[in-house]
């Protein structure tokens, strides 16, 4: 079976397909198959494109990764090489992703592509090729089988979609999803990413971290299998983020309500500390809308791109998909609004299938259209990617607009999107110097904003406009308490070109504070006996916003903001009863 390749010449405007012609290799004949592709490219404009070679039903057949090599732009290609054999009937081997050293240091060009080894119990496997993959090293276990006496038959899965990255140091990290069990001889934990690194070009690897729980395995609408796959990518720019890793996933995290969204991570000092999660995908967070499958870039001037898979425009039921972009310009402190590169949105329903391949026929467009019965939409969009060079980014995609699962892709220019607001949130309360803040829009150092606040939310009347150098904007002048509305547009500095207005938002200036609490108990001078007793106050009246309370207890008198004092805040109710004990026979204030 031939590979087919597609190429542009004119910056991914028309693309052509052609044939990779597969040879016989010692392994296989012409009626083998082929799946799973991916592709890298190193420094000195060398392709590199790997695929899944095996000949017959998976995990009961012989398998291997081949590779293969264009040196003339993916004009012509050599190959396949193997990347390992086994040999084995038992084994399989299945989604590999692979990258190459381009940071110029004493690794560059070597390439190193991880997978996963099954059967059951499986493991993460990687193989380096330092040649070009002209031949190809001994394959290295970097997430072993794990054990455990609680498990039967005493081992639990590595994991599964696995991806290396090379930071700008050259070192080599691999990030996967897989089970972190819980210590002790139980069988029991929880799906989260894991992460080794090699400092001698993967060569060798550390023992296994764990960076995050994760969600795992989970379902979109229309029955499309997703899952926690990391995509990532490091800053090698030389650039004021160089050395970041950025890591983003499919994810329900706990503020969630049963939907996937596209989360995000960052290390700035080589993956030994990581950033709490941030969200990629705005908008409302609803049990109705999945946002999932990212992939992730780092382009020359270290704007972090991200595409993904969406179903918010197709309201009110939420079924179809789309690809949207996203952006980060401030080393992935924030993201951008999204923006939708999918012209067409998607039916997980048009993938339809009974088990059994039937003959192909063609419909009224020219597209072929198999004769399928039954979902089979769990598979859609394990493959999506993008790049960039410089401005200009190019992605695909898996699409069914046309009935069937089809490759689409699309071109354009990095844009300059509308503010993504931050804070303060909608309905919020904020005091008479409230922080403004919303995630940066175009690139360091060339962007600059116009925030606009006012009484009046069609903004016609007793409008404050100020432009700011950063994405942060305090008041020097205080608000009056009442209601307010706010948004912000993006400009550049180097040229004319300003986006449109963010949404608006609202929120109150509560700049008056409550009445004072009178203290109840425990009675003043009172000794007790109650190493944690009830502290108990009055409450506070406030006209239009909610009342919070601080308790402080402290040994001193001169209290708070000494070191012997106790700090209770948050307290929505008018008593309190520490968990913590107080010291015996010590006075308190």
């Amino acid at each position: 079976m031939p590979r087919v390749i597609a190429s542009s010449t004119d910056g991914g405007l028309t693309w052509t397909d052609s044939l990779i012609s597969r040879p016989d290799m010692q392994y296989f004949g012409y009626d083998s198959k082929q799946s799973d592709p991916t592709m890298t490219v190193d420094r000195l404009g060398n392709f590199y494109m790997s695929a899944l070679d095996y000949d017959g039903v998976p995990f009961s057949c012989l398998s291997t990764i081949s590779f293969y090599k264009s040196t003339d732009k993916g004009i012509s290609w050599t190959g396949p090489v193997p990347g390992m054999w086994t040999g084995d009937p038992n084994i399989f081997e299945d989604k590999q992703f692979m990258t190459v050293d381009r940071t110029g240091g004493p690794y560059d060009g070597h390439l190193y592509c991880s997978w996963t080894r099954f059967p059951n119990p499986d493991r993460i496997v990687l193989v380096r090729s330092i040649d070009g993959v002209a031949s190809f090293e001994d394959t290295v276990v970097v997430g072993p089988t794990q054990t455990s006496s609680g498990c039967a038959p005493n081992v639990a899965d590595a994991g599964q979609f696995c991806i290396p990255v090379v930071s700008s140091n050259g070192d080599v990290h691999v990030f996967w999803q897989g089970t972190a069990l819980d210590s002790g001889d139980v069988c029991t934990g929880h799906m989260a990413m894991k992460h080794v690194v090699s400092t001698d070009g993967g060569a060798s690897f550390t023992y296994q971290d764990t960076i995050l729980q994760v969600s795992g395995y989970m379902t979109a609408d229309g029955g499309i299998n997703t899952y926690s796959q990391p995509a990532g990518d490091a800053d090698i720019t030389g650039g004021p983020f160089d050395g970041h890793i950025y890591i983003s996933f499919t994810n329900t995290g706990p503020e969630d309500s049963g939907n996937s969204d596209v989360d995000f991570v960052r290390s700035t000092d080589n993956a030994l500390t990581w950033s709490p999660r941030l969200q990629i995908n705005d908008g409302a967070n609803t049990e109705d809308i999945d946002s999932f499958h990212p992939w992730l870039i780092v382009n020359e001037e270290g704007v972090v791109i991200v595409i993904f898979y969406d179903q918010r425009y197709d309201a009110p039921s939420y079924y179809l998909f789309d690809a949207l972009a996203a952006y980060s310009f401030d080393g992935g402190a924030t993201f951008t609004s999204n923006h939708r590169i999918s012209t067409v949105s998607s039916s997980p329903g048009s993938l339809k299938s009974d088990g059994e391949e039937q003959a192909y026929t063609i419909d009224e467009n020219g597209f072929y259209q198999p004769l399928r019965t039954g979902d089979r939409a769990g598979l859609i969009g394990e493959y999506i990617g993008v790049t960039a060079f410089h401005d200009k980014i190019n992605a695909f995609w898996t699409d069914s607009r046309d009935g069937n699962s089809e490759i689409y892709t699309a071109n354009w220019y990095l844009p300059l999107l509308e503010p993504r607001l931050s804070a303060p949130e909608i309905g919020a309360y904020a005091g008479a110097y409230p922080s403004f803040h919303w995630a940066t829009s175009w690139k360091h150092n060339e962007d600059r904003y116009r925030i606009e606040i006012s009484t009046d939310e069609s903004f016609v009347e007793n409008v404050s406009s100020f432009v700011v150098d950063t994405n942060l904007y305090i008041p020097v002048a205080p608000l009056a308490e009442g209601s307010y509305y706010w948004r912000v547009k993006s400009l550049k500095t180097t040229s004319p070109d300003s986006s449109d207005y963010s949404e608006v938002w609202s929120f109150e200036a509560d700049t008056t504070p409550p009445d004072a609490p009178v203290l109840l108990g425990p009675p003043d001078n009172e000794q007790t006996l109650d190493p944690t007793p009830t502290f108990q106050w009055t409450a506070s009246f406030k006209l239009n916003s909610p009342v919070t309370y601080a308790l402080y207890i402290s040994t001193n008198p001169a209290f708070p903001g000494t070191p012997e004092t106790r700090t209770y805040e948050g307290l929505t109710g008018t008593e309190y009863t520490p968990v913590d004990f107080l010291a015996d026979g010590v006075p308190g204030y």
